[in-house]
């Protein structure tokens, strides 16, 4: 990992995918070896956990902007995005809250 003074253009970042991953942290960018999967099998917890934040995330792209106001609400001032937040109340399922769907 290590920390650069710019972003690379765009055609530079795509040029280098699945070799490096460019992305910004703290207001820095960072560049690192793309990550890989492990060479074993996850175990069920793990796999269960994916499966609902690759749902949670396709299912993300498909909500209105009515629903999307309140979790942007709780992102304010967070340092969390809205899309943080409904990941969040998704995969945690804390029963003292509800999860905003259309």
């Amino acid at each position: 990992m290590a920390k650069i003074a710019a972003m690379p253009s765009i055609d530079i970042v795509n040029s280098l995918r699945g070799v490096l991953d460019f992305y910004t942290w703290c207001n820095l960018v960072i560049v690192r070896r793309w990550p890989k999967a492990p060479g074993r099998s996850r175990n069920d917890l793990v796999m269960s956990t994916a499966e609902k934040f690759k749902y949670v995330n396709q299912a993300a792209s498909t909500l209105t902007d009515d629903i999307i106001q309140p979790y942007k609400d709780i992102a304010i001032q967070t340092g969390l995005s809205w899309k943080d937040w409904m990941t969040r109340l998704y995969i945690n399922r804390d029963p003292r809250v509800r999860l905003i769907e259309g």
